[in-house]
């Protein structure tokens, strides 16, 4: 059985006697391609078809999705939209991917959780980025 998140938390902060030894036997090994492997397999979204909601380039998304190659924010962020991620999956594989979290106190990140709460596409993202002179995802 898969322990959730929050319960590895709850025990974390409640186990006075819990050994990192045994708190690591209860963490799942994870990693970047495995759960956006996950995250296409519960949207039901082939890789042919993020390429293609995401105009990455056909060679280079399957370096990513082969782990070959290590994504950056920008196109991360595009996956997640192009997905419709909720702010915790996209900030899960923002942290996966050594990206760091969206933190709506930054501008641009405020833009982007902004843009994902409200399911906005790649180009509506892009022109409100825009509007503010922000950079946009490319």
């Amino acid at each position: 059985m898969m322990i959730s998140t929050t319960q590895l938390l709850d025990i974390i902060k409640s186990d006075e006697n819990l050994t990192l030894e045994q708190l690591l036997l209860q963490v799942p090994e994870i990693d970047f391609v495995t759960y956006l492997e996950t995250l296409l397999l519960k949207k039901d979204v082939s890789k042919s078809e993020l390429i293609k909601m995401t105009n990455l380039h056909r060679t280079y998304a399957y370096q990513i999705f082969n782990g070959q190659k290590k994504p950056s924010r920008s196109k991360i962020i595009q996956i997640a939209l192009a997905l419709q991620l909720d702010i915790r999956e996209t900030n899960n594989l923002l942290s996966l991917s050594d990206n760091g979290y969206l933190y709506p106190k930054v501008r641009y990140d405020a833009i982007i959780l902004y843009a994902l709460e409200h399911k906005k596409s790649i180009i509506d993202t892009n022109l409100i980025l825009d509007m503010y002179e922000l950079p946009i995802l490319e």
